[in-house]
C-alpha cells in the first residue's frame, strides 16, 4: 500500500470489464487526480475478487470496504468517500446484503442436493436468477467443481471455498 492512506482495487475481471469496470477505473483515476488526492489514495486494477456478476467491484483497503455495482455515474460519490466522505451505502456489499443472502440460500440449496447433476444444478441456479454463464464463472473461479461418477454423470459439488464464504 506504499505510504497512502487508502489502496483502492476495481475489479477488472472479464465479467466487470463487461460491465463498465474499466470505464469506472479511467474515470476513478482521473477523479482522484482532479481532486489531488493521488498521493493519498492508490488506485489499482486488479484481477477477480470473485463477485463478478454483481459488478464492477471496488475494494478499499485499509476500510475493509467492498462496492459493488459501480458505474460510471457513481465514480463522484465513491471519489467523495474516498475523500474522506461517507460511504455510499446504496453501493456497500456485506454478508447481508441482497445479493449475498441469494448466493447464499443458491448454495445452501445445492449442498442438501444429494450428488447433483448438471441439470438439477442449473435449475437451482435458475430458480436464484443466475445463468449459464454465471454458472461457468462459479466453476472458472473455484466455488464449483464438476466431476463425472460411475456411470459417467457428470455431478457438482460445492467447494469448500464457496462452503465457507457462504457458511453452508
Amino acid at each position: 500500500m506504499y505510504w497512502t492512506k487508502r489502496h483502492v482495487l476495481i475489479c477488472n475481471a472479464s465479467h466487470c470489464a463487461s460491465k463498465g469496470a474499466n470505464d469506472v477505473a479511467g474515470r476513478m483515476r482521473l477523479e482522484i487526480i482532479r481532486r489531488k488526492l493521488d498521493a493519498q489514495i492508490l488506485i489499482n486494477n486488479c484481477g477477480t475478487i470473485d463477485l463478478c456478476d454483481i459488478g464492477p467491484n471496488i475494494v478499499v483497503y485499509p476500510d475493509n470496504v467492498i462496492l459493488s455495482g459501480v458505474k460510471l455515474k457513481d465514480v463522484s460519490r465513491v471519489a467523495d468517500y474516498l475523500a474522506g466522505g461517507e460511504v455510499p451505502h446504496d453501493l456497500v456489499l456485506n454478508r447481508t446484503t441482497p445479493a449475498e443472502e441469494v448466493r447464499r440460500a443458491f448454495y445452501a440449496e445445492v449442498v442438501a442436493m444429494v450428488n447433483p447433476n448438471e441439470t438439477m444444478f442449473a435449475a437451482a441456479a435458475a430458480g436464484h436468477g443466475f445463468d449459464a454463464i454465471w454458472i461457468a464463472e462459479q466453476a472458472r473461479r473455484g466455488f464449483i467443481a464438476r466431476k463425472p461418477d460411475a456411470e459417467g454423470v457428470l455431478r457438482i459439488s460445492v467447494t469448500s471455498k464457496a462452503r465457507t464464504r457462504y457458511g453452508v
